[in-house]
């Protein structure tokens, strides 16, 4: 599935949030050399525990406003919302 995301890099810790009927991740790392991007690949595959290769940004390498394919079925993402 394909979601679109609202970034802030250089965060004082990581979250994804699904709120207002909007996603948005925080990510520690900062927005230099591509480090925010590789890191939001790596703490989306931890969090819904799948594999880094199952999650891809389609747009936006260098906004804020991205694309996310993740491969993942809605409902465990729904579960994951739940959850947390």
């Amino acid at each position: 599935m394909n979601i679109e995301v609202k970034v802030t890099a250089g965060a004082k810790s990581n979250s994804f949030k699904f709120e207002n009927g909007a996603y948005s991740i925080r990510i520690m790392a900062k927005a230099i050399d591509g480090k925010a991007n590789k890191a939001i690949i790596e703490f989306l595959a931890d969090e819904l525990n799948i594999k880094k290769k199952d999650i891809e940004i389609l747009k936006g390498e260098k906004s804020s406003k991205k694309i996310i394919a993740i491969n993942i079925e809605e409902n465990k993402l729904k579960e994951y919302f739940s959850k947390n």
